[in-house]
């Protein structure tokens, strides 16, 4: 293993519920009703941009990239309110896996969620210049389940993605380091073990994970 990726909501911070709740307000602005099993069957694991579009797509509505554009900055106005009130805190175990991979190897953030969120939440944990190399959904066309956010990480890195191992909470997630040639770690987290079958190895927390067990796979 020459390298370890993070992906970042549901595996470092707890950050679901207030993406969900962001996703649902910024749904009402489009008149499409939006549920908790609509969040986790149709839209965990997508980026912001795909998100709104699923969405338009339950309503029958055609988003201009306009109105695409709007929604999405005011999901990401509402996200970054209930960070700055300190709603989003990192899953046990997270921090002390990070900083400690640190000391060995370069570690890195592969995430379909916005870069203002992911470098406003790392700053808050204090682990922001941890990382070698942060890769989001503004740096791709594609976001996850699409491989491009892992293999540019890779790259960035300078290491073969099938020498990286990454931690994951989503089938979506998985799905793209997999296609990408990444070993992977499915964290129960979000969805049950039963959902993450393309993990290389599903544990229930972070706190499960030590480097020995990453090196091992």
């Amino acid at each position: 293993m020459d390298a370890l990726i993070f992906d970042f909501d549901g595996v470092i911070a707890d950050s679901e519920p207030v993406h969900e709740r962001a996703i649902t307000r910024a749904a009402q602005m489009l008149g499409v009703p939006f549920t908790h099993d609509d969040y986790m069957t149709r839209v965990i694991g997508l980026d912001d941009r795909d998100t709104f579009r699923v969405i338009a797509e339950m309503g029958g509505l055609a988003l201009m990239p306009e109105r695409l554009a709007e929604v999405v900055y005011t999901k990401q106005q509402h996200v970054l309110e209930m960070i700055d009130a300190g709603e989003v805190k990192a899953f046990p175990g997270s921090i002390e896996l990070i900083r400690s991979a640190a000391e060995v190897m370069p570690v890195a953030v592969c995430s379909g969620a916005a870069r203002v969120e992911i470098e406003r939440i790392l700053r808050r944990f204090e682990i922001l210049d941890v990382f070698r190399c942060i890769v989001t959904a503004d740096d791709v066309e594609k976001a996850k389940p699409d491989p491009a956010g892992y293999l540019m990480t890779a790259q960035k890195l300078g290491v073969e993605p099938a020498h990286c191992v990454t931690i994951e909470d989503t089938p979506r997630g998985l799905a793209a380091a997999k296609s990408a040639g990444l070993k992977a770690v499915g964290v129960c987290h979000s969805v049950s073990a039963e959902e993450l079958t393309q993990a290389d190895r599903v544990v229930e927390t972070t706190e499960q994970i030590t480097l020995d067990m990453l090196r091992s796979l």
